[in-house]
């Protein structure tokens, strides 16, 4: 029979109550699509449910059978934060565009994993090089997240990146690690009530965010909705700050290394959040690199159907139209022009 002081009782009310708020984000989610982004989100958070139960202060002897698929879970929740991060931050990508070299050790990793802990005990080396190439997901999540913010348009996505992925992935690193320095204080009373209390915390802030960020979206709409990449910037309109910053960028200011959404809002005049606010809702972009190369490679392009400077290496021009380096100009040309800066000037 489980001895549970009154201390251990409340830990487990509140593990109980942040699982009542992960089920009604679970319920929430159920209605928005497109699909990819709903099962990613569900496929956390029942990660998460299974974290929440298995660190109680209960004796592993007494979670019987229910212990290995909690087990199993806990240990992708790694994954499923990975897989999280990329619907979200690349919502148009389908799975099957992918690098195999990824996918594939990636799902026969995770197919072992169930063995492992559904036909096995799960313990031994195995399991700790699992929580160490965890630890490494959840890291390159966080840097994607955090390298990716200032380039991005679209508030809601950026409050994602923050709030879910970036804090998600942080707090479960710091778990790892401190499972790998400090198993004894783990064990302990202190240690569980406060993270039951830290669980309870995060999970009502995600829950609430969540359902005030979409208390507004009609059901069917997307989850994170993203507006196709133009490839031109359209027309000013009425709009006088629109009218301004077309003026500015038409002064080749977008030629400038290093220029960054910041040094164009203060060049501007107006407030970051305002700039990009602009350039997503009436220009349609949903990163700034895009917007930047939207002038960047036009302008390429004339050069390179000029044979008068033809002699002009393509690495001279992709500098001076303010790239760092040939190889991030020859991704974004490629991305807007489908196929390479030579072979598009051995058209000409």
């Amino acid at each position: 029979m489980i001895s549970l002081t009154s201390l251990d009782i409340f830990d487990l009310a509140l593990r109980f109550a942040a699982i009542g708020q992960l089920f009604i984000l679970i319920l929430s989610i159920q209605k928005y699509r497109p699909l990819p982004h709903r099962l990613s989100a569900q496929a956390l958070t029942i990660c998460i449910i299974a974290y929440i139960l298995l660190t109680t202060r209960i004796p592993n002897l007494d979670y019987g059978w229910l212990r290995s698929p909690l087990l199993l879970l806990t240990d992708l929740t790694a994954v499923a934060v990975l897989l999280f991060s990329q619907t979200q931050l690349h919502p148009n990508l389908q799975f099957k565009y992918y690098p195999k070299w990824i996918v594939l050790p990636l799902l026969a990793w995770c197919t072992w994993l169930v063995y492992f802990f559904l036909l096995t005990d799960g313990n031994g080396l195995l399991h700790d090089a699992n929580h160490a190439l965890g630890l490494v997901i959840l890291l390159f999540v966080i840097y994607r997240c955090l390298a990716g913010y200032l380039d991005d348009l679209v508030d809601r996505r950026r409050n994602i990146r923050l709030i879910l992925v970036a804090g998600c992935g942080v707090y479960m690193a710091m778990l790892t690690l401190f499972e790998f320095v400090q198993q004894n204080v783990r064990d302990s009373w202190q240690f569980s009530l406060f993270n039951a209390a830290l669980i309870f915390i995060i999970s009502a802030k995600i829950t609430m965010r969540f359902i005030g960020l979409h208390s507004s979206v009609e059901s069917g709409q997307l989850l994170a909705k993203i507006a196709p990449e133009p490839k031109l910037a359209s027309l000013p309109g009425e709009n006088l700050q629109l009218v301004a910053l077309n003026k500015l960028m038409a002064t080749s200011i977008y030629r400038q290394h290093g220029f960054t959404i910041g040094r164009l809002a203060e060049e501007l005049g107006v407030p970051q959040h305002q700039l990009r606010q602009l350039i997503n809702n009436e220009l349609g972009f949903t990163n700034f690199s895009n917007y930047i190369n939207s002038y960047r490679i036009p302008s390429i392009c004339q050069q390179l159907q000029d044979s008068k400077i033809k002699h002009i290496p393509i690495l001279t021009l992709a500098l001076d139209a303010g790239y760092g380096s040939v190889a991030a100009f020859n991704r974004a040309f490629k991305q807007q022009m489908g196929q390479t800066p030579t072979e598009y000037r051995d058209q000409f």
